[in-house]
């Protein structure tokens, strides 16, 4: 019987690694997740693993687990592999049993933890996103309605202005040229004028 390795590290497939040291033995997967397994367990795995998806006879299995068949019951083996199971099968390994012949590992192509962890960071990635749209969508709604208002202040802003010719006042929107002739002949008072209308008097209804 070949001499077991006491502590070792072994990957398991991209995305795990089985470690076993003096505290005991464990399963770790990319995420920080990790799982304890009983030191035989661990040296079921170990030889699964280094066989990379060759039969392993169940004998060898045994051998390498307890040192001898003699000293386990006759289920010792099948829940050692039942609980490897529940651990790798959230990541989509198998352990297979080949019938009269005994167990390979077989990697899937990717593991349900990472999917799921992929599946969580993508959904964040999304979500991250969508918020990011909404702002940019809303600065540039706020630009759009802040240049709208500036732009109708600045259309709709009139300037008048006012000039006194003795008794005579007269205002009108700045940038109307205005000829002061036109205040020949008018009498005292108030007038507005406009290029569309002309002289028109402000009348006083005190």
């Amino acid at each position: 019987m070949a001499q077991r390795e006491d502590n070792f590290t072994l990957p398991i497939g991209e995305d795990g690694k089985l470690e076993k040291d003096d505290s005991g033995a464990k399963v770790y997967f990319s995420g920080g997740k990790s799982f304890s397994i009983t030191v035989p367990e661990s040296y079921i795995l170990k030889k699964l693993i280094e066989e990379d998806g060759k039969v392993v006879e169940k004998n060898e299995l045994i051998c390498a687990a307890w040192g001898r068949a003699d000293v386990i019951g006759p289920n010792s083996l099948p829940v050692a592999i039942t609980n490897l199971r529940k651990i790798l099968g959230f990541y989509n390994i198998k352990i297979t049993n080949v019938p009269k012949r005994g167990y390979r590992i077989d990697y899937g192509e990717k593991t349900n933890g990472m999917l799921l962890d992929e599946s969580k960071k993508n959904n964040k990635e999304v979500q991250y996103g969508t918020l990011k749209a909404r702002r940019t969508v809303f600065a540039i709604f706020f630009m759009l309605v802040s240049l709208y208002a500036i732009a109708y202040i600045w259309f709709s802003w009139v300037r008048i202005e006012c000039k006194v010719n003795s008794l005579v006042e007269v205002c009108h929107v700045k940038g109307d040229t205005f000829d002061p002739s036109l205040i020949d002949g008018k009498t005292a008072g108030l007038y507005y004028y406009s290029t569309s209308n002309g002289m028109v008097k402000v009348e006083s209804h005190e």
